[in-house]
């Protein structure tokens, strides 16, 4: 029967049996090494406590407790002096006698070092932290320094009024150990042992000691370690869910309070509309039985302490334990992983091995993207994943040789995609990764009436593939000249063996406007009226679905990119680029409308932008040169334009055409005043609608089509290479019988000759 400790009575036998069961010479061991690490930490001097490397033994040291379940590199918070002089003074702390005052005055402190942990960038190491705390003011503190462990002691000690901040409850767990034992007195051996008690405590009458326990007090005291199952009683893989760990969250958020199953339905398709009634009930038991979060008692749906505390934190480091020792094949992926880099395609096969029931990529595929999804590996290179630092303190826990199941008598390859819910995930987990087609197959798909020099093509493909992140090139150059084209027809080509690559899914064209001059353009904003609204942009949700399908490439077209500053539109992205840091959408911590905080940069994301010079524009800043490929579009060759044939015109008239503007492309290259197929298009449309109307000539059609689609962009300041330029083109007018351009490039060069400058507009 389990002992009550609600009562005086049943806590102080759940204490002597916490101390009976405990060993002795494991436990003496403890408290001698936390006194040795208490007196040193109160006898320390102010300039020694400064230092380096104090402050890396102030926050490695595990005499508290273990970071067995967390190993956050804090190397940036150490090297903060403003951070180890806040820490001196909570040290020196004259705390008040009230307790809510003492309470208050520590979580304040605490509130400062967590704003200027923030600052340093990095994860907030939160077991770490309350060691620190406890180091500096052991009397108010327990060595449980995982927070929901203490508040399930809590919870079972009777312990249910609010608390004002986590800090707080270490101190209501010991007041609860005064009433039930009597104060401690004055004595370090007496307020260690009621220090360690608690820990005790959780691990005699709070964590499940049975089979189904996933994590167990390790051999040394004040320490755990994860007990897993073996791989024939595991879950067989994960469900994709649409929107990640967001979506993971916006679920269990509505069963905070406890809810009906039936009401708890209607959340999850009120979240997804498209699931399909069968769909939903599978949601929900992944919830409960791939994540841990999530219990069910009759109709009756609440969230576990797992849940509670991944809802709070949204840190999936609260369900590592049930992932780890519940799910088959996820600590086979992370213990490959752990040692070095593998190729995705390698990854699932080996997966493949762990079950031999997935005899289609699909269910490791949707693992490695739950994997990727919370940050634990990436792709640092096409194909090749590795852990980050989190895959690597998680891959750490695994002390353990994961298991696999047996081989199946008859093995039958899959023909169709799973049914049901996996059906409606396999956009998030496709069901083979990514492999990029060979330049030559993408230049095969590209339409037979583009025609592009194979140099300037292979420039582009070694521009967006030469970084495993970075996948970004800038097109600039001639007006009119296909830079567009030449990017959408590429995009296309990377789908070309995607089933869906018929509408353009992968593919975005953003039409960049005059005037942005913030984020908010590309990325959307929080409505100022409204703060649950979520204003979204096109390219924010095709961000959004490349970060949910992460083994194909989505290209987006930043077409006439800088109409508007790009480092000031893009910067968030430009960043995140660099970095490999998250993507921040918005300030408001937890999602609005369905859009998170933060993404992770996805490194699946293809970014090209159309480059005109020109008094309308503005010039590329530093920060985007340094993180883009340029590539110069400024050569074309006449005769390759693809629609002389169809140009509706006689064939004489087509090669004095394509003579004349021949001539005047040469004339005009040395001072970047030449032209593109848009205007070729242009002039023979001209050409074509004139003679249609039957009032205009050839001859007078050829002369206007030149004169409103090719001189309007001559203009310049005087100089001999102008003043040549004008020269030839005026020659080049005059032998083609074109006498009213001929005439208006006349007036250029007198206004040359006699202002210093010439321009079509005056």
């Amino acid at each position: 029967m389990a002992t009550d400790l609600t009562t005086d009575e049943g806590l102080r036998q759940a204490c002597e049996s916490a101390r009976a069961k405990r060993s002795p010479e494991s436990h003496a061991n403890w408290t001698a090494k936390l006194s040795r690490h208490l007196s040193r930490v109160r006898e320390v001097s102010h300039d020694e406590f400064l230092t380096p490397a104090f402050q890396q033994y102030l926050w490695e040291d595990e005499s508290i407790s273990a970071t067995g379940m967390g190993h956050v590199d804090v190397s940036e918070i150490i090297k903060s002096a403003e951070i180890a002089e806040l820490l001196w003074n909570t040290k020196r702390l004259a705390l008040p006698s009230d307790p809510g005052l003492r309470g208050k005055a520590l979580a304040s402190a605490w509130n400062e070092l967590l704003a200027l942990i923030g600052k340093t960038g990095g994860r907030i190491p939160w077991l770490k932290m309350y060691r620190v705390f406890a180091a500096l003011h052991p009397r108010d503190f327990t060595t449980i320094a995982h927070h929901k462990k203490l508040q399930q002691l809590a919870r079972k000690m009777g312990i249910s009024k609010v608390v004002e901040h986590p800090l707080m409850l270490h101190r209501h767990v010991l007041d609860r150990l005064d009433i039930a034992l009597g104060s401690a007195d004055g004595s370090d051996v007496q307020w260690l042992e009621r220090m360690t008690l608690p820990w005790d405590l959780y691990v005699t009458h709070v964590q499940d000691q049975g089979d189904e326990a996933t994590s167990v007090a390790g051999p040394v005291a004040g320490e755990e370690v994860l007990k897993p199952l073996p791989a024939d009683r595991r879950r067989r893989g994960m469900l994709a869910i649409g929107g990640s760990l967001p979506t993971v969250r916006a679920m269990i958020e509505f069963a905070k309070e406890g809810c009906k199953r039936e009401d708890f339905h209607d959340h999850i398709l009120s979240i997804n509309p498209k699931l399909a009634p069968r769909s939903v009930g599978t949601n929900i038991n992944a919830l409960i039985a791939e994540w841990g979060v999530l219990k069910a008692s009759g109709d009756e749906l609440s969230l576990t302490p797992r849940g509670e505390a991944f809802l709070e934190t949204g840190d999936p480091e609260e369900v590592a334990d049930w992932l780890l020792t519940r799910i088959l094949g996820f600590d086979n992926a992370l213990y490959l992983l752990r040692d070095g880099p593998r190729p995705q395609k390698q990854l699932i096969l080996d997966l493949q091995q762990v079950n031999p029931g997935w005899t289609s990529s699909f269910a490791p595929t949707a693992m490695i993207n739950w994997i990727k999804a919370m940050d634990l590996a990436e792709l640092t290179k096409p194909g090749i994943l590795e852990l980050t630092e989190r895959g690597r303190e998680w891959a750490n826990k695994i002390h353990w040789s994961p298991g696999t199941l047996p081989p199946l008598e008859t093995v039958k390859p899959s023909t169709k995609a799973p049914n049901d819910a996996a059906s409606q995930a396999s956009e998030e987990a496709p069901d083979s990764t990514y492999a990029k087609p060979s330049l030559k197959e993408i230049v095969g798909t590209f339409p037979t009436s583009v025609l592009f020099n194979d140099t300037l093509v292979g420039r582009l493909d070694a521009g967006l593939w030469s970084h495993q992140r970075r996948h970004f090139a800038v097109l600039t150059g001639l007006s009119g000249a296909g830079k567009t084209l030449l990017a959408c027809s590429y995009a296309r080509g990377l789908w070309s063996k995607e089933p869906d690559s018929a509408n353009d899914k992968g593919l975005l064209v953003v039409p960049v406007q005059p005037g942005w001059h913030d984020p908010a353009s590309l990325l959307g904003f929080v409505n100022p009226l409204e703060s649950q609204t979520y204003v979204r942009t096109p390219f924010l949700d095709f961000l959004l679905e490349a970060s949910l399908d992460p083994d194909r490439p989505y290209t987006a077209i930043l077409d006439e990119m800088n109409l508007s500053h790009p480092e000031q539109y893009l910067a968030p992205l430009l960043s995140a680029m660099e970095t490999g840091k998250e993507i921040e959408l918005h300030a408001q911590g937890d999602e609005v409308d369905g859009i998170p905080a933060r993404i992770a940069y996805p490194s699946n994301l293809l970014l090209i932008g159309t480059v005109n010079m020109d008094e309308t524009t503005h010039g590329l800043s530093d920060k985007v040169l340094d993180r883009a490929s340029v590539i110069e579009f400024w050569d074309i060759d006449i005769s390759q334009y693809p629609s002389w044939a169809k140009s509706g015109l006689k064939e004489e008239q087509v090669h004095r055409i394509q003579a004349t503007l021949q001539q005047l492309m040469e004339a005009l290259r040395p001072v970047r005043l030449h032209f593109g197929w848009r205007t070729i298009d242009d002039v023979l449309g001209y050409i074509r609608a004139a003679l249609d109307g039957g009032f205009i000539g050839f001859d007078e059609a050829f002369d206007h089509a030149v004169y409103s689609k090719i001189l309007p962009k001559l203009r310049g300041e005087d100089t001999p290479r102008l003043q040549h330029a004008f020269r030839s083109v005026q020659k080049i007018l005059s032998d083609a019988s074109l006498p009213h351009a001929g005439d208006k490039v006349r007036e250029l060069l007198d206004d040359l000759t006699h202002l210093g400058s010439a321009r079509f507009w005056r």
